[in-house]
């Protein structure tokens, strides 16, 4: 009877071996992978790990987040056509500004009826209002 009742357990052992067979196999995929000691070290450093994440350098990275998101909010509003115009006049600031300077050192001094010319040209007229509308909002 005795006999019996071990076989009868031996028969569910297998048969809940034969149902682990996937996991097991799983696991042992994990484990040769690396992944399993990478888990164990998390688990058994979590308390660390998570006061890392809590100090100060954390909440100064969300600060930095929401000031950007400030920042972002405003450009999310706009129209793809009003996105393309910043980009369109924001790609060539870098040689503008390098052209301006070299042009601002050079020893030659900017004659009246240049000055004149470029005052009247839609490109300065361009700037003007883009400073007026800016300043516009800027005082609201």
């Amino acid at each position: 009877m005795e006999m019996d009742q071990n076989g009868e357990d031996v028969k569910k052992l297998l048969d809940v071996m034969d149902e682990l067979r996937p996991t097991l196999n799983l696991l042992k995929e994990m484990q040769d992978s690396g992944l399993t000691e990478t888990l164990s070290y998390l688990v058994s450093n979590f308390d660390r790990i998570f006061n890392y994440t809590t100090k100060m350098e954390f909440y100064d990275l969300l600060t930095a987040l929401k000031k950007l998101s400030v920042l972002l909010q405003p450009i999310s509003a706009m129209s793809d056509e009003d996105i393309e115009s910043v980009a369109k006049m924001l790609g060539p600031l870098p040689s503008a500004i390098k052209e301006a300077k070299s042009r601002s050192e050079s020893a030659k001094p900017v004659k009246t009826m240049d000055l004149i010319r470029i005052l009247r040209s839609d490109d300065m007229a361009f700037l003007i209002f883009l400073a007026m509308a800016v300043s516009e909002r800027m005082r609201k």
